[in-house]
């Protein structure tokens, strides 16, 4: 295998919305579209910009061409979910996980509490700390140390791959820094793109450790950008996505 891969590293998948934006039927990105330009008629949410749209189109029909230079890993710390969607038969790897940044603790049985959607929630966390959380309410996982992880993560795609670029997917409700730092140590210069939302760092570890980890990013030279259910996040991030498979 000598062209090179990028490893999509999906941390905290939640059924996966942003891959299959890219990855996933036709049917269902347009019928996402579609139900936009409904809300935007009955003034539910904002009109879509149309070169942007058509930039989107455009950008995921290309990445979605090259799908066999893509690696897919997907991290959810939820049983619940992965167990519920056939979604994660689709990912070349699997983990149902919860990534920490306790390294002095590589393994530990750990409480993953719902949010208020139930045992779906897009909003679980293993912070007791965020809002809408109830401590009697939560499913048991692994919790591993990302830095371990990563590690051993790091080994393995070594011996797969000849020439890899890690593209990091994240919205993990809290421990984004904690995986962006750990990730950035054992791969270096690998990771070309992170992508997801950073809010629930400030939101859950305030603002210090919120600007701690931006100042991380730019000091890294990091490329960052925001990708997640909102269709306004998708064009910079295919874009993004789309240069890496230029170099």
């Amino acid at each position: 295998m000598n062209y090179k891969k990028i490893i999509w590293l999906d941390i905290g998948t939640h059924f996966g919305q942003e891959y299959n934006s890219i990855f996933g039927s036709n049917f269902n990105f347009y019928i996402k579209i579609i139900k936009r330009f409904i809300n935007v008629i009955l003034k539910r949410q904002k009109s879509i910009n149309l070169s942007s749209l058509q930039d989107i189109i455009y950008k995921r029909t290309q990445i979605k061409k090259k799908s066999k230079y893509f690696y897919s890993i997907f991290v959810e710390a939820n049983p619940k979910i992965i167990f519920k969607k056939n979604f994660y038969l689709k990912a070349d790897m699997i983990f149902n996980i919860a990534l920490n940044g306790e390294n002095n603790k590589p393994t530990s049985i750990t409480k993953l509490y719902l949010g208020k959607d139930g045992e779906l929630s897009q909003s679980s966390s293993i912070f007791l700390s965020k809002k809408n959380l109830k401590k009697n309410s939560y499913v048991t996982t692994l919790g591993m140390s990302g830095k371990d992880f990563f590690n051993k993560l790091k080994l393995h795609l070594n011996k797969k791959f000849i020439n890899y670029d890690i593209l990091l997917r994240l919205n993990c409700e809290g421990v984004e820094d904690d995986i962006i730092y750990s990730a950035h140590s054992i791969f270096g210069k690998k990771l070309k793109l992170i992508c997801g939302a950073l809010k629930d760092v400030k939101d859950i570890k305030g603002t210090k450790a919120y600007k701690k980890l931006n100042k991380f990013i730019l000091n890294n030279e990091l490329s960052f950008f925001d990708f997640h259910t909102d269709i306004e996040s998708w064009s910079k991030a295919y874009n993004a996505i789309f240069n890496m498979l230029k170099k």
